[in-house]
């Protein structure tokens, strides 16, 4: 038997991680996309990421 690949939901995992920095620093809208877009998510997935968190 071979291993199924893993299905990621990048948008979702962004969206965690935006919520996740915001629970222990404040950042502007621009400065946590910028953030996400470091640690290796696309804009787009930056951007839904933020959006999820009402910022």
């Amino acid at each position: 038997m071979g291993c199924r690949p893993v299905e990621v939901d990048w948008n979702e995992q962004a969206a965690k991680s935006a919520e996740n920095y915001l629970n222990f620093t404040s950042f502007s809208k621009a400065g946590l996309i910028d953030q996400l877009i470091f640690e290796g998510f696309t804009r787009k997935q930056a951007e839904f990421g933020v959006s999820q968190t009402g910022l």
